[in-house]
């Protein structure tokens, strides 16, 4: 089929066109040398987006009526594009030119008739495109004509083919209104379906009708039922719900147009605001929401009158609840007084609700509880408490608002009572003390603890007030009996006192006279024995518990005796040996009196001499056991033959034996003098110590009367499974290899630099100076004045004889050094040897990780002993502490010569006694344990922290 010649311009130069027609043509061109695939996706849109603005509106018609025809034509010769797709396209190409009024005139109709004959052929269908307009007045209501103009190129022929009449809701976007609007006389050409126009001009539509028959038709004929609604709100809270619910219409559902809210028509959708009153949303489906403003100052309730389509109206009423206003409150009571608080009488409702407390919340120094009788708040101050405090409550309308306030509560502190002290009887017999509880019947109004502050004294006994029991101690005087009277005075802490009267009934006693009980002691020959006299009356006894007095001593046997101060001392006759004896005499206050008799045996003993290793160091291979020489030599000088020898080693660890001798328990072995010459300690296997102390003692036993002499010293038991190299330097320097050695130093002054193994380092004699890696060393420097550097690690240091500097492992570090002093190390009495540390960690020492070091004087001081519960006990006298330049200088007596000394940190001492001095260099021990002031005090802060090693 040939192409229409109206088509021809679309195919000639499409690239190259000026001309607006040209320029149009080659959009379509380009769209209908698409190829089939892609030209089917073209949408109208698309395509009037490509077009270009024309010279003149006219030959913008006629172009749009031939682009519609050639594409007719290239639907029926190429099947590029279908009928309904061209359809689209040629009505949206026709919609962008010419707007929303289209007409055809008589001179394109063969063209149009084409162009539906193409649509029949391709598919089906028909073409019609519609005519539309619409408008309203700026009440929002239509009314009137409507102008609508339009352009035609031809002279004559033009028709309107129709025109589409609008929805109800597009004319009355605010309701359906009765009556409905009215058209106007009104001039001029009608635009009406089959209307021929004139060249150029305009034509008018008759709105008013158009939408006057949208509402008839939408109305029906049977009317809406629109029930009234209500709501409760409160202030600043969201209240919702559905107006058409309970509303009814027969024709169909009810839509709602508009609502008037304080005089406002408002469309449905759009928020209405009202200042003080809130804010009111109504949907077209009749949902609404209205918040309450906060404050709410309007009138309630409100009244919103709602229009559905149908044009009929009701009414939503609105109640807005306003809140309560709690005011804050003030009350006092007195300590230990409840009050009830009437927290509503301030308080306000603006709607005249009634209130009621609805919740409390307690305060910090009291309880609160809602009466259930007066709805008032009652608070209960805490036992004891005065002073202020504060609780919450919140008050309710009963409609769901509320308001809280604050209720602050004075407490006051109860006045003060005096106590009362009544008088109390008392009995006692002569010559004895009572202590009175007089306190058992006192009283005290507020319940205040009384206590015993003065007494005065009787006319015939003394009075005191008992330390321990804070009661009044009655003595009468000697020989009294009779009556006596004192007062006492109660204090109950608040400056209030009382007086109470004391009566006392001193008992006359039948006196019974004491007993002395024998005695016994032993002394060696020629030797005097000194026996205290507390001794001696320890085991006398009195009925009348009389304190006795000794009064005599007499009739000595073999001896003389005599007394001395507080001492009996018998004194055996010269070279005599055997059974000898004295009498003593006692006496009560009564002057009664009793005799005993002390039988003394006078024997021959000899302290044996007695030779021990101070240290005995073991180093075993590998892990199994191994034995060790255990040397003891002891002489006993025995003239007669009749003493013998006893060896007992004590505090021996368990599963460590000796090759003789007898196992009695407790870590304690009996050997006999046999048993010495080979004696062997046998260790177990893998077993390690660093300072296990075995004391040995050899007591020699007199068989005439069992008379004794012993001799005891300590050997220390140093063992460690190892492979240890011997070395031996008799002065000079030596540094160690990196395996364990022992080096053994000579008497010359020597330089020993053990390594990093675990060493035993013995200096000798000399000022020597050792040092060692980073093992566990022991470094014994002997006598002269040493240095001795332990490195790192968990060390064993012992300056020996002299004044040494002792320097522990690096500081930081958490390993445990032990300083040791033996007996023998000390100076002289007086002329002190002075050893000093450095790097003494002060932390508390327990495993190796836990970093502090340790003192050992265990075998340095004599006699010494620990109190209970870990207490200083008897070591002040042997310790004393003063704090110089920021160094702890630490004063030694070892034989425990600072007993009368006063024991104050830094104070006076007895230095004739002094013969050791350890300077903790850079290490304040009073500071350290929170201004300790006493010997005592920094002497249990060491042992409290595993520091100080005594027995």
């Amino acid at each position: 089929m040939l192409r229409p010649w109206y088509c021809a311009p679309f195919f000639a130069d499409p690239l190259g066109a000026r001309s607006a027609l040209r320029r149009l043509a080659a959009a379509m061109l380009l769209v209908a040398a698409l190829p089939a695939a892609q030209a089917q996706t073209i949408t109208a849109g698309a395509l009037a987006a490509a077009a270009i603005p024309v010279d003149h509106p006219g030959a913008l018609l006629l172009l749009a009526v031939a682009m519609v025809a050639c594409m007719g034509w290239m639907v029926r010769t190429k099947g590029l594009v279908s009928s309904a797709t061209l359809r689209s396209l040629a009505l949206g190409a026709v919609a962008t030119v010419l707007g929303a009024l289209v007409v055809w005139g008589d001179a394109v109709q063969a063209q149009l008739q084409e162009l539906q004959a193409a649509f029949h052929q391709a598919g089906g269908e028909t073409l019609t495109i519609p005519v539309q307009s619409t408008g309203t007045t700026p009440g929002g209501d239509p009314s009137g004509f409507l102008p609508v103009v339009y352009t035609n190129g031809t002279a004559s022929g033009l028709r309107i083919t129709s025109i589409t009449q609008p929805t109800w809701s597009t004319c009355f976007p605010l309701g359906i209104p009765s009556p409905l609007p009215v058209t106007p006389a009104r001039p001029g050409t009608v635009c009406a379906v089959g209307t021929a126009l004139p060249a150029g001009g305009a034509c008018w539509v008759d709105v008013a009708a158009l939408c006057a028959a949208a509402a008839t038709a939408a109305q029906g004929h049977q009317s809406s039922t629109l029930l009234a609604d209500t709501v409760s709100a409160v202030a600043a809270a969201q209240a919702t719900g559905n107006v058409l619910l309970n509303d009814l219409d027969p024709d169909g559902p009810l839509v709602l147009a508009s609502f008037t809210y304080q005089g406002t028509r408002y469309a449905a959708g759009t928020p209405a605001t009202a200042a003080g009153l809130g804010t009111l949303t109504m949907q077209s489906n009749g949902d609404y929401t209205f918040v309450a403003a906060s404050p709410f100052t309007g009138a309630s309730p409100l009244v919103v009158t709602y229009t559905v389509h149908t044009g009929a109206s009701s009414t939503l009423s609105i109640t807005v609840n306003r809140a309560p206003v709690a005011v804050n409150d003030a009350v006092s009571t007195n300590a230990n007084t409840p009050v009830t608080v009437s927290v509503r009488g301030n308080d306000t409702d603006a709607d005249g609700d009634p209130l009621t407390v609805a919740s409390v919340t307690p305060g910090a120094h009291g309880s609160v509880v809602i009466d259930a009788v007066t709805n008032n708040p009652i608070y209960t101050p805490n036992a004891g408490f005065a002073g202020s405090d504060s609780f919450t409550y919140t008050i309710s309308d009963g409609k769901g608002a509320t308001s809280t306030a604050t209720v602050t509560v004075t407490v006051n502190a109860p006045a003060n009572g005096a106590p009362v002290a009544n008088n109390d009887v008392a009995t006692v017999d002569e010559d004895s003390s009572v202590v009175i509880a007089v306190r058992g019947n006192d009283t005290d109004p507020d319940g205040d603890s009384l206590t015993v502050v003065g007494v005065t004294q009787g006319a015939n006994g003394s009075v005191v007030i008992d330390a321990v029991t804070g009661n009044p101690i009655y003595t009468p005087n000697a020989g009294f009996t009779g009556t006596d009277t004192f007062t006492y005075t109660v204090d109950d802490g608040h400056g209030h006192t009382a007086t109470g009267t004391v009566t006392v009934t001193v008992n006359p006693t039948v006196n019974q006279a004491p007993v002395a009980a024998n005695d016994t002691a032993l002394t060696r020959m020629d030797t005097a024995i000194s026996i205290p006299v507390s001794t001696l009356l320890a085991n006398d006894t009195d009925a009348n518990g009389d304190v006795l007095t000794l009064v005599s001593v007499q009739a000595a046997v073999n001896g003389t005796v005599s007394r001395i101060g507080n001492n009996v001392i018998f004194t055996p006759a010269s070279g005599f040996e055997g059974a000898a004896s004295f009498t003593y005499t006692i006496e009560d206050p009564s002057r009664a009196s009793s005799t005993a008799t002390v039988n003394v045996t006078v024997g021959s003993a000899t302290t044996p001499s007695l030779v021990v290793l101070k240290s005995l160091v073991v180093n075993a291979h590998g892990t199994g056991g191994t034995s060790a020489r255990f040397p003891i030599t002891t002489i006993l000088v025995d003239t007669d033959g009749s003493e013998s020898l006893s060896i007992r080693v004590s505090n021996v660890p368990t599963g460590v034996s000796f090759n003789a001798g007898a196992n009695l328990g407790g870590g304690v072995w009996q050997l006999a003098e046999a048993d010495l010459p080979n004696l062997m300690l046998n260790l177990p296997g893998s077993y390690t110590t660093n300072a296990t102390h075995l004391t040995v003692q050899v007591t020699s036993t007199e068989t005439n009367g069992g008379v004794t002499a012993s001799v005891s010293s300590v050997v220390t038991l140093k063992a460690a499974y190892t492979t240890v190299d011997i070395t031996t330097t008799a002065s000079g320097s030596y540094t160690g290899s990196s395996a364990n050695e022992f080096i053994q130093g000579g008497n010359g002054d020597n330089t020993i630099n053990a390594a990093n193994g675990n060493n035993i380092v013995h200096g000798g004699d000399g000022d020597d100076s050792l040092s060692a890696g980073g093992g566990s060393d022991m470094l014994y420097g002997g006598s002269g004045n040493d240095t001795i550097n332990a490195g790192s690690g968990a060390d064993v240091i012992s300056g020996g004889p002299g004044n040494d500097t002792l320097i522990g492992g690096d500081a930081g570090e958490n390993f445990v050094d032990v300083f040791v002093w033996s007996l023998g190390d000390q100076g002289a009495a007086g002329t002190p040897a002075v050893d000093t540390i450095q790097n003494f960690e002060t932390a508390a020492a327990g495993s190796n990780t836990a970093g502090g070091d340790v003192l050992d004087l265990r075998d340095l001081l004599q006699g010494e002993h620990v109190g209970p519960s870990n207490g200083a006990g008897n070591l002040a006298d042997y310790v004393h502490f003063e704090i110089s330049g920021g160094n702890t200088i630490i004063h030694i007596s070892h034989t425990g010569g600072f007993a009368a000394d006063s024991h104050f940190v830094g104070a006076a001492y007895t230095s004739a006694t002094e013969a050791q001095q350890i300077v903790l260099s850079g290490v304040d021990l009073q500071s350290l344990y929170s201004v300790a002031t006493t010997d005592q005090q920094i002497i249990t802060r060491l042992l409290d922290n595993n520091k100080l090693i005594v027995d």
